[in-house]
């Protein structure tokens, strides 16, 4: 954990540079620049909101032979992907074999040596067995690959420089600005640390998809060159209009996660349903309590009974995939993802948020059933005493959004626990046996000579359900307005680069003047060749020096603290001299 702690700090601290190596001449396409030339960039801005205007700055600067250098352009753009790998339904792959090892005894060989192309020690395995599996696995004919990308927004302005103009500057800083329409776009979610905990064995689907908020800067040269150079990534946060917290409430059928482990018919077994209530939505840093009841149906002859009631947030996630051939299909793997926060808000924010357990357990007070019906086999319903179970939403949380290719949004897993009937059969896998071989030769008297409890007392079963959480981007104190556009819908705008001079009447207008200056959205679609899919395209898996750097991060610590430091300089100013 800590190894990955120090990949993500060097994360922030990665420039984004680009080496030169072609000479291509393709007119007006973006493509590499002189060998000689080398060239940074970098952006210290906001995130977007919508209804807002931002003012940022970049910074570009040139080493090498860059004389022919005409210009240079500001971009950003919005994009969006998804890929998948997706076995053929008429070809199952065959089961995988099973293999043998050893390397449980630590005395077995004091010098085993580890090979660097086996998985384990000693493995004893059918190797043709294997090869038939292997072959199954790597038949490309018999899976389907596809690759797309969506390109919601791109927008340009031209910074400096023109044909028959001087020699551009070297180092060349300069102010921009962004009005954002009244569209909500989907939050930026910060991949850089996340993709590399998405692996899967090769006989499995793969589902995967990212998105990007990327400036750019174009440097346009004199041989029609135009290259490329990423300027860093940035984030967007969705608004929406505060209606009443009401609250949400539904009951929850909870089963065995694997109901084919057990030998008893489901009819003997009593059925346990959760009352929920939570509020119908929970704002990112913020604490929410979640009511909750659980209802017995069973036998009153039958001692079964609720003990603790377990819920645990699970990270944001894909819960939806909207492509017509992801539909009904199963990926075993959760893409856990993260929204984009300026660090120097985590501090504030974490020296804030109260304490909180990430996984509360409580225990359940359940009436016991009437004395007069315990020796028959009667049906009866009986239910727990309302509990509260307290959820902390972290302040990087993703909010809820429907996207082109997915629905992100929060699942709470809940986990009862139940003291089974002592005439109820033990499930696979419950530890009975290894159990029965410790203590063989034991009566109960014994019990008090060694730590452990006769496992009849505490034998669990485990019961799970699922429920929808959602959650609300964190959100400023604004005039009211009218809920934002969606970005997929036939309203929506993009944003548009404005002068900084014009700033300040643009914050003069109404929203819905300023609406009018975005022009509406001209999304494109790009499905890439076959052969060329590749799983990951924006962030790079392990390789630190290539993922970019986030622009709120450099905005906060740089220009919002310094800006707050000649605040407080001038404020104890003015104080001085009204001493005075």
């Amino acid at each position: 954990m800590l190894r990955w702690q120090s990949l993500a700090l060097q994360v922030i601290l990665a420039a984004s540079i680009l080496a030169f190596a072609d000479t291509s001449t393709e007119p007006k396409e973006p493509s590499n620049a002189p060998y000689q030339c080398r060239a940074s960039a970098w952006v210290r801005a906001p995130d977007m909101v919508p209804g807002d205007i931002i003012a940022g700055d970049v910074r570009i600067k040139l080493n090498g032979s860059c004389d022919d250098a005409e210009s240079y352009v500001l971009g950003l753009r919005y994009k969006e992907r998804i890929f998948w790998k997706l076995r053929r339904q008429d070809a199952p792959i065959l089961k995988r074999p099973e293999f043998k090892h050893n390397n449980m005894d630590s005395n077995r060989d004091l010098f085993q040596v580890w090979m660097p192309s086996k998985q384990v020690m000693t493995p004893d395995y059918n190797e043709t067995e294997w090869m038939a599996y292997q072959n199954s696995v790597q038949n490309k004919e018999l899976w389907s690959l596809h690759e797309e990308e969506r390109i919601a927004f791109e927008i340009k302005t031209p910074l400096i420089g023109a044909k028959g103009a001087e020699r551009l500057t070297t180092t060349f800083t300069t102010q921009f600005g962004i009005l954002v329409p009244n569209t909500n776009y989907p939050p930026g979610v910060d991949y850089r640390h996340s993709s590399w905990m998405i692996h899967s064995w090769g006989d499995t689907d793969v589902i995967y998809s990212e998105s990007i908020y990327e400036y750019f800067v174009e440097i346009w040269f004199g041989n029609g060159t135009i290259s490329e150079i990423p300027a860093g990534i940035t984030s967007f946060t969705p608004l929406y209009v505060s209606t009443k917290n009401d609250a949400l409430s539904g009951n929850l059928f909870i089963a065995p996660a694997d109901p084919g482990r057990s030998l008893e018919p489901v009819a003997l077994r009593s059925n346990y349903t959760i009352e929920l209530s939570f509020p119908d939505g929970v704002y990112q840093n913020s604490s929410v309590n979640i009511m909750a009841t659980v209802h017995r149906m069973g036998y009153t002859n039958r001692t079964d009974a609720p003990m603790e009631l377990c819920a645990i947030l699970s990270g944001a996630n894909i819960i939806e995939w909207h492509p017509q051939e992801l539909k009904n299909r199963s990926y075993p793997f959760m893409q856990f993802i993260k929204t984009l926060v300026p660090s120097v808000q985590h501090s504030q924010l974490l020296t804030v948020s109260p304490p909180f357990n990430p996984h509360p357990c409580r225990g359940i007070s359940f009436a016991a059933a009437p004395a007069d019906l315990t020796g028959e086999g009667h049906i009866s319903s009986s239910s727990s005493e309302p509990l509260s179970l307290s959820i902390h939403m972290s302040h990087d949380a993703v909010p809820d959004f429907s996207t082109y290719y997915q629905k992100l949004g929060h699942v709470l897993d809940l986990n009862l626990h139940v003291k089974p009937d002592p005439s109820e059969p033990w499930e696979q896998n419950s530890g009975k046996t290894q159990w029965e071989k410790q203590t063989a030769g034991m009566d109960e008297t014994d019990f008090d000579w060694v730590p452990c409890l006769p496992l009849i007392q505490t034998r669990r079963r485990y019961l799970f359900g699922k429920a929808s959480l959602s959650v609300v981007s964190m959100q400023e104190q604004r005039p009211v307005r009218s809920n934002p556009v969606h970005y997929l819908s036939d309203e929506a705008r993009q944003p548009t680069f404005v002068d900084v001079p014009d700033i300040a009447d643009l914050r003069s207008m109404s929203p819905e003047e300023r609406d009018l200056i975005a022009p509406f959205t001209q999304p494109s679609i790009t499905v890439f060749a076959k052969g060329e899919e590749l799983r990951s395209r924006y962030f790079t898996d392990y390789v630190i020096e290539g993922q970019p750097i986030y622009v709120g991060d450099t905005w906060a610590h740089k220009v919002l603290s310094a800006t707050a430091k000649g605040q407080r300089e001038r404020d104890t100013m003015d104080h001085l001299l009204l001493v005075q």
